[in-house]
């Protein structure tokens, strides 16, 4: 009786200890039952082994404010207000420069040209320029007077003392020249300006290249900034032209002066200064002019004339008045270095010369021996 219940015992013991891992299993996975009572569940492959991922940190994107204006942005707003307050204001220093170039041209009622020309009532006929270059000539007499008796004063004394009195003898001839020249420099101007004119007038109808361009209404800031920048060349062409007036009745007022200045050799030197700048300005108008008439021919040939090459046209202006800005830089600097040159020529022939003179003397001292 006690075997049997011992064997008992021992079956369900074993019977125990095998069903409680399995139910474990099934508590732990409750899927598992699940599929092998045959539920119809998809596989789910298992994760790789392995340290698991951490998890992504979204940053919220930020709102951009000037979207609350409706796509309004205040940048276009304030540029398009700068480019309104530039194009205005080129607009009104164009027209005020416009002005002022058309007076000087003798546009709009001006009788006053002296761009193109050299007006003979703002130089040899003006009143103020008679009136002065008077005072001058009554002075340069006064001083061919004081020369004149000097000179005698000097052959007198050369007399009396023994010594030669062929200096004051040499000077004569210069006073009676000078007392011509110096009542004669109003009309030796007025010989030299109307020949000017009449060169300027074989030229032909000459205008500032790209003029047109400037003064036509401006669209866009680089055109009335380039279109500001031309004015500007042909304001300084202008004011150019105005101190070169001033300046040619500057000369002609002291012309009697310097006449008397050359009668003595130790003031020689300002005459010469006075000979030198007289012609070159009263012919730097015609040079000029010249430069002027052919930068417009070239401008048509390079540029076709439409409105889309406004901005090529008035870089080609700004080009040429640069250029006649330089005409009389040029002009002093060519007849300087033409002058030194001749002076350096003879003193070359002269010294050749010196050296020929003195072999030939040699030559026919020994012959005679």
């Amino acid at each position: 009786m006690r075997g049997p219940a011992l064997a008992v015992v021992a079956a369900l013991a074993c019977w125990l200890l095998l069903t409680a891992p399995a139910s474990a299993e099934e508590r732990a996975d409750p899927l598992a039952g699940l599929a092998r009572a045959g539920a119809p569940l998809v596989a789910v492959a298992p994760a790789a082994p392995g340290p698991s991922p951490a998890p992504a940190i979204g940053i919220p994107e930020i709102p951009n404010p000037l979207g609350a204006l409706g796509g309004l942005d205040p940048r276009d707003w304030v540029t398009a207000i700068l480019d309104g307050v530039v194009i205005a204001l080129g607009r009104e220093l164009l027209g005020a420069m416009r002005d002022f170039i058309d007076w000087s041209l003798g546009f709009g009622g001006s009788s006053l040209n002296f761009v193109t020309r050299t007006p003979s009532e703002g130089t040899y006929e003006s009143p103020t320029v008679r009136f002065l270059w008077d005072f001058s000539r009554a002075v340069a007499n006064a001083g061919l007077a004081l020369v004149v008796m000097w000179g005698g004063f000097a052959v007198m004394a050369g007399r009396q003392t023994g010594s030669p009195y062929h200096g004051a003898m040499e000077l004569l001839p210069r006073v009676v020249v000078a007392a011509l020249a110096v009542n004669l420099t109003l009309e030796f101007a007025a010989l030299l300006i109307e020949l000017n004119n009449a060169l300027a007038s074989a030229i032909g109808q000459v205008g500032l290249p790209g003029y047109e361009r400037a003064s036509a209404p401006q669209e866009g800031v680089a055109l009335v900034v380039v279109a500001l920048a031309h004015a500007v060349m042909a304001l300084l062409l202008v004011f150019q032209m105005l101190m070169r007036l001033a300046l040619l009745d500057v000369l002609i007022v002291l012309s009697p002066l310097m006449v008397l200045l050359w009668v003595l050799p130790q003031t020689q030197g300002w005459t010469r200064w006075w000979g030198h700048l007289f012609p070159i300005t009263v012919f730097q108008q015609a040079v000029q002019l010249l430069v002027l008439r052919f930068g417009s021919a070239l401008m048509v040939e390079l540029v076709p004339g439409s409105t889309a090459d406004a901005l090529l046209t008035l870089l080609l202006g700004i080009a040429v008045a640069a250029l006649a800005l330089r005409v009389p830089s040029l002009l002093h600097g060519q007849v300087q270095h033409a002058g030194t040159g001749a002076a350096v020529a003879l003193v070359v022939a002269g010294r050749a010369w010196g050296g020929l003179a003195g072999r030939g003397a040699a030559a026919s001292g020994m012959g005679g021996r």
